[in-house]
């Protein structure tokens, strides 16, 4: 049987109302085609149905572009998109507009021409074309920016694997202390956004206990699941959190405070005591 989630606001599809006028835009050509067809004309069927799926196509390529464009634009540190989706959809819509005016409406060649013009200007004002830029605010040459970009993705990851492990665990104070965990977590990775410099210092707290927490949390979780119900398991894992917890407060400390050293022994007392508890 597959692995069956509660339900929880964060799993919620992510909705975005950017774009949906793309999809309203083609709405004329899906009631011609039918009608077409219905007249036997032929022609008019496979203009109409092409050109309708062209606007269809631009649409759907353009969302895509809009929620990494929505990403982008949350991030301090992000890199430019590598495929342009919105260009692509603008080269895309532009056509869809010529064929419908042409070989749709009839029109003549620069009629076409000046509807796909104003087509072409009218979505790049209002949608506008992709990041071109890296983001690479407050980087030092000792770090790179893909260095920086790689590890906050992977320390994301790692995070929603943490807060995933919680949605499965029916226990309100463990998932009020997870929720507690996953946003410190997240304040943790601002900070390095932040000050980009600061990814050396805190590297063993983004790959060596980030990754033990994950790992003890989701480790619980799945011996939950399988039906253990020991006090002794859930004392265990009330303890860990509790230094799970603490530690990475004292990290959001530490780094604003410019100093890693006593953390770092922190952190390796709390991986040793992860691996004596076995939870």
């Amino acid at each position: 049987m597959a692995k069956v989630k509660r339900y929880d606001p964060k799993n919620r599809p992510v909705f975005m109302l950017k774009g949906i006028l793309l999809f309203l835009l083609p709405l004329p050509l899906f009631f011609a085609i039918p009608l077409s067809l219905s007249a036997h004309n032929m022609k008019a069927f496979w203009i109409n149905s092409l050109a309708f799926s062209l606007f269809i196509l631009a649409a759907v390529i353009a969302r895509k572009g809009f929620f990494i464009e929505r990403e982008y634009k949350k991030r301090k540190i992000a890199k430019a998109p590598k495929i342009k989706y919105k260009t692509i959809s603008l080269i895309i819509f532009t056509i869809a507009v010529f064929i419908t005016s042409k070989w749709g409406a009839g029109n003549s060649f620069f009629v076409s021409l000046g509807y796909s013009v104003a087509g072409f200007f009218g979505f790049y004002l209002y949608y506008g074309l992709d990041p071109m830029r890296d983001k690479v605010y407050n980087i030092s040459l000792e770090v790179s920016p893909e260095e920086v970009i790689e590890a906050l993705d992977e320390a994301e990851k790692k995070i929603e694997a943490i807060d995933d492990a919680r949605v499965s665990i029916y226990n309100l104070e463990l998932n009020r202390r997870l929720k507690s965990i996953v946003k410190e977590a997240k304040k943790v990775l601002k900070l390095i956004e932040e000050n980009p410099n600061d990814l050396y210092r805190a590297r063993k707290f983004l790959v060596v206990y980030l990754d033990g927490a994950k790992r003890v949390i989701e480790g619980y979780a799945k011996t939950k699941e399988e039906g253990a119900k020991t006090k002794e398991l859930d004392d265990k894992f009330q303890s860990i959190l509790d230094m799970i917890e603490t530690t990475f407060k004292e990290q959001q400390q530490k780094l604003k405070e410019n100093s890693i050293e006593n953390l770092d022994v922190q952190i390796e007392v709390l991986k040793k005591r992860m691996q004596y508890e076995g939870v």
